[in-house]
């Protein structure tokens, strides 16, 4: 019996180190080499498994986007040589490569002995940082006569840096005289009507307090088929109406005119966004033909509110996704230099801004603010004249 036990414990251990022998044979080990450089860009597409040289796993593909700088882990998918499904870690760090730019005239005017801002009016920019370095380099001498080559630089905080020229132009203070004021010129708006209407465009103005007492029924009589009217502001940090806005969409709808209404702002946080459509949203009583437009235009002043053109952009689209979400639609109001070079439009509807004979944005728009120096019956003095393309 003892002989019998003895012999089975010997093929009983024999039987476990043969599995454990096949086990250690079969057994799958990750083999991987990755690549020395795992920086992805801020904000563009990029597939993880691109960050492998060779492995002896069959990976499945990961498509990642990044907006917000730093290192990141990222789980992968990948099968052994037995078909089975396991996973694999990688750290990947999100970087910003990508200059920031300067939005400037290439040349200033000073007088001599008068110091001058020579940042004023200059858009420091970038696509990441909030926080963009702006100055300039050169010297000149103020109380001299001369034209001085100059740089404007921009350095972002991620260290990526651009500079552009420009010349100051140092000059005698001319003497004042006595000037007669100018008028403007203004064009009837039947004769931007017949210039521009056609079968897939219907032709309107827009408003706001500036054009005082309007008799609509008038505008209308005139040939005019929509109006734009300012509902309001955010500004200085706080909403307001505009003062004409009730009496303005309540003689317009009465007027049979479509109507469509925009709004003025200067948010630099989502929750200023939110709280905008909140205060629109609740003080819209009549019904909307051409929905709201969202109108930020501080560019003068872009450079202190310290904000990234993705993040200026993402809060324009969510002022028209939070619109959507209440039922409107919305559009993007803005003029050709700035579409080009604030915004990132891609298939959101614009209305563009550019006071010539034709558009020369390239991207696509929906309506165009030809002139701001109209006349129209009913209006007592200029209005802005618009085109509307029928889809």
């Amino acid at each position: 019996m003892k002989k019998v036990i003895i012999v089975l414990l010997i093929i009983m251990l024999l039987g476990t180190g043969l599995g454990f022998y096949i086990y250690e044979k079969n057994k799958f080990v990750l083999e991987i080499e990755l690549k020395e450089n795992n920086n992805i860009e801020f904000g563009q597409e990029f597939n993880v498994k691109d960050l492998i040289v060779s492995s002896n796993g069959i990976f499945e593909d990961k498509i990642v986007k990044y907006y917000e700088l730093g290192e990141k882990e990222e789980e992968l998918t990948y099968k052994d040589t037995h078909d089975k499904i396991k996973t694999y870690k990688i750290k990947i760090n999100v970087v910003d490569k990508t200059n920031p730019f300067i939005l400037s005239s290439s040349s200033v005017t000073a007088y001599v002995g008068e110091e001058p801002n020579l940042l004023s009016g200059v858009i420091c920019a970038d696509y990441v940082s909030n926080n963009v370095k702006c100055y300039t380099e050169g010297e000149y001498d103020i109380n001299t006569i001369g034209s001085y080559p100059m740089q404007y630089v921009a350095e972002d905080e991620s260290g990526n840096s651009v500079s552009k020229g420009f010349t100051l132009n140092v000059k005698e203070k001319p003497k004042p005289t006595k000037q007669t004021p100018s008028k403007p010129v203004l064009t009837p708006f039947k004769e931007i009507y017949n210039k521009h209407k056609k079968d897939k465009t219907i032709l309107g103005i827009d408003v706001s307090t500036w054009q005082g007492d309007i008799d609509f029924n008038k505008v209308k009589q005139a040939g005019a088929e929509f109006v734009i009217i300012r509902m309001g502001v955010f500004n200085d940090g706080k909403l307001g109406m505009d003062i004409r806005y009730e009496d303005n969409i309540k003689k317009a709808y009465e007027a049979g005119l479509k109507i469509g209404l925009y709004f003025y702002s200067e948010a630099s946080t989502e929750q200023e966004i939110i709280d905008s459509v909140n205060y629109i949203v609740e003080n819209v009583h009549y019904p909307l033909d051409l929905g709201i437009a969202y109108d930020w235009e501080d560019w003068s002043n872009y450079n202190s509110y310290h904000i990234s053109l993705y993040e200026f952009n993402r809060l324009g689209y969510l002022f028209m996704e939070k619109l959507k979400e209440k039922g409107y639609d919305s559009i993007i109001y803005g003029s050709t230099n700035y579409f080009r070079n604030m915004w990132d439009m891609k298939d959101i509807p614009v209305w563009v801004a550019q006071y010539y004979k034709e558009v020369t944005y390239e991207g696509k728009y929906k309506m165009w603010q030809l002139t701001s120096s109209a006349t129209i019956d009913g209006i007592y003095g200029a209005v802005d004249v618009d085109v509307l393309y029928l889809d």
